[in-house]
């Protein structure tokens, strides 16, 4: 991406916008991540990153649309990421919770610097949760993230995950034991997802449970 375009994208942040507060604190190896640029080269890659001036900006792929700026400061061993602007154009970006949007942002960090530590997920300290995470992985090899889908949508994805063609890629267990627990519940009830990827190998788990045991 020349510089011409990404002026472009930076000038497409409107004028009405909300301020967030960040206080981030990144190496400056992980933000040479942003100063080289982060480009979508697919469609399943949603965002195009990179400093302009003073600010990191987020922009979404498809349309271009400038959705956060970042400021930072640089101090003499590490970059701080102070505050955040995030767009309230309701036609470029539905959003309109500042405690969400900041929560998207850490998770979109998080993601890219590939780090573990500046977004924590509330439910991870739910009790069954918790044991869960100590039952597979008590050595912590993995990362971890939580997800939240509805009775319906959990049950269309297992389906797919356990027909004959995923079955020479994906070894599923438990799914007829969740099948039966989820039969008599409404296709809205919500359900909790734990993901855990290995941090060093090519293994991933999805462990789903039923939202309404947990003891919160």
């Amino acid at each position: 991406m020349n510089h011409a375009k990404k002026q472009e994208i930076a000038s497409s942040f409107p004028i009405r916008y909300e301020t967030g507060d960040l206080n981030v604190n990144i190496s400056f190896k992980e933000f040479e991540v942003f100063d080289s640029g982060i480009f979508s080269s697919t469609m399943d890659e949603k965002w195009n990153i990179f400093v302009l001036k003073d600010k990191i900006h987020f922009a979404h792929s498809w349309t271009d649309v400038c959705i956060f700026q970042l400021q930072f400061s640089k101090n003499e061993d590490s970059v701080q990421l102070t505050k955040f602007r995030v767009n309230r154009n309701q036609n470029k970006h539905k959003s309109h919770d500042l405690k969400q949007d900041t929560i998207l942002l850490k998770k979109l960090l998080q993601l890219y610097l590939n780090r573990e530590d500046i977004y924590i997920d509330p439910k991870l300290n739910l009790p069954l949760i918790k044991n869960t995470i100590l039952e597979i992985d008590p050595e912590n090899l993995c990362k971890k993230s939580i997800g939240s889908n509805n009775v319906g949508l959990t049950r269309s994805i297992y389906e797919v995950l356990t027909d004959d063609e995923q079955r020479k890629y994906i070894h599923v267990i438990g799914w007829e034991e969740l099948k039966q627990m989820i039969s008599t519940m409404d296709e809205n009830e919500p359900l909790i997802s734990l993901y855990m990827e290995n941090k060093n190998q090519n293994w991933a788990k999805l462990t789903t449970l039923i939202k309404k045991v947990i003891d919160f």
